[in-house]
This record gives structure tokens, C-alpha cells and sequence, in this order.
């Protein structure tokens, strides 16, 4: 059975960096800069990956799902990709600024009549990415 890696990502307890910051809330900012390049990045890694939601250049990526049908053989890929966006973070913003990712794995759907944000894949992702965010954030969790 086809079974489809799906990705979501938020950047942790950003309101309130913004305002410790002064960072513009609705315009791209550093991190919502560099979240748009690493999340338009990983599309391009990944034949055949789907934005689902994100990346926003005109806004900037706070977050972001991203789902690759068929993906479950890059698995390993994925989250290495995953883990360089995080390690990204770390090291730009010496910590100040993170991430939390979520990785689902889960049977493709046979036809695409049910909105992608409803996938099994998404939906896993969504339940990885809130376990990242109870642990602490700056975590990548894989459920699948």
C-alpha cells in the first residue's frame, strides 16, 4: 500500500518573540524569512512534495505543511531535512528563536475527493507537531 510522509512546522512561541523583538507581525521578518527559504527549499528536495500550507513570502512562513505522496522510502531523507531545519534555527538565532516539526507517515489516500489538510499523513503530522510543542518545542517527532 502507497503510503504518504507528510510535515508540519511551527516556529515556537513566536507572538511573543515578535514583541520582545519589534519584528513586524504581518510582514516577513528573520525568522519568518528564513522559515519561507528552508520550507520552499525542502519542496525543491522532494519530487513530488505539495504545499499544503505555506510557504507566504509576502507575509513570511511562521507555518508551515508540507505532504509528499508516495514518500514513505525518503523517510530517513525527511527528517534529516527536517532536523537541518531546526539545527538552522538553533544556530542563526542562538537559540531565541526555534522550531518545532512534525513528521506523519500514514496510507495514502486512494483519491484526492477529501481535502489535503485531512489526509491521514497531515493529520498524523499535526498530532507529531502538538507532541513537539508538550515536550518543549525545538523538537522534530515522528508518528506514523
Amino acid at each position: 500500500m502507497l503510503r504518504s510522509v507528510a510535515v508540519a512546522g511551527d516556529l515556537d512561541d513566536f507572538g511573543e518573540v515578535v514583541r520582545e523583538k519589534g519584528w513586524p507581525e504581518y510582514s516577513p521578518n528573520p525568522a519568518t524569512g528564513l522559515l519561507t527559504e528552508l520550507v520552499e527549499r525542502f519542496l525543491t528536495r522532494f519530487p513530488g512534495a505539495v504545499a499544503v500550507k505555506g510557504p507566504d513570502r509576502e507575509r513570511g512562513t511562521e507555518e508551515f505543511i508540507v505532504e509528499i505522496p508516495g514518500g514513505e522510502g525518503l523517510l530517513e531523507e525527511i527528517v534529516e531535512e527536517c532536523e537541518r531545519i531546526r539545527r538552522e534555527f538553533e544556530r542563526r538565532f542562538e537559540g531565541e528563536v526555534t522550531i518545532s516539526i512534525g513528521v506523519g507517515v500514514a496510507p495514502a489516500p486512494r483519491h484526492r475527493l477529501v481535502p489535503e489538510r485531512e489526509s491521514p499523513a497531515v493529520r498524523r503530522a499535526l498530532e507529531a507537531l502538538r507532541e513537539a510543542k508538550r515536550r518543549g518545542g525545538n523538537v522534530v517527532v515522528v508518528r506514523g
